[in-house]
């Protein structure tokens, strides 16, 4: 594959598995918010789908970033903070995200057979979103044009806003 075709698909894999990561976290707050049954149905499955594109194309992102002549990210990079020979501080903020994310995506294979476990550690997504955020903002290529900058202030917002839902309507139960 030729290295500008690398690079294009890196990059846009990393900026919609970012997108879908963040419809993932707002509708997961979202969902236990919302009263409806119907609508809560709705937004659960939205959540499951979006957090099993988004890790999807991370792991896309993540093997584009290894295959990519242009960066020097080793396999080990990729999940190891501050291995990477490139960027080491922010291609380790991307590693412990995407770390962090596996934790989750495994525990919530296993859901069934540990839901405490899987309830304790699913709140990983939050600063595993985070630091996927970050790392978008610091060392994507379009990371300070003006829709690249719109899209994540809206991506803060939005999961922000739900999350102050959350927990106003946990405090009064």
């Amino acid at each position: 594959m030729p290295a500008e075709t690398t690079w294009l698909l890196l990059r846009v894999a990393g900026l919609v598995a970012l997108a879908a990561l963040t419809l993932a976290a707002a509708s997961g707050l979202a969902g236990p918010v919302v009263r409806a049954p119907a609508w809560r149905g709705v937004l659960i499955a939205v959540h499951r789908a979006s957090a099993l594109v988004g890790l999807s194309l991370t792991l896309g992102h993540v093997g584009l970033a290894v295959a990519d002549p242009w960066v020097d990210v080793s396999a080990a990079a990729a999940v190891l903070p501050g291995a990477s020979a490139w960027e080491p501080w922010w291609v380790g903020i991307g590693a412990v995200a995407v770390d962090l994310l596996l934790v989750v995506a495994v525990t919530s294979a296993l859901r069934g057979r540990s839901p405490r476990t899987w309830w304790t550690l699913h709140v990983l997504t939050y600063p595993a979103w985070l630091l996927a955020t970050g790392h978008a903002l610091a060392i994507g290529t379009d990371a300070w044009s003006a829709p690249y900058l719109t899209a994540g202030a809206v991506g803060l917002v939005l999961v922000a806003a739900w999350l102050g839902c959350k927990q106003l309507l946990w405090r009064d139960e």
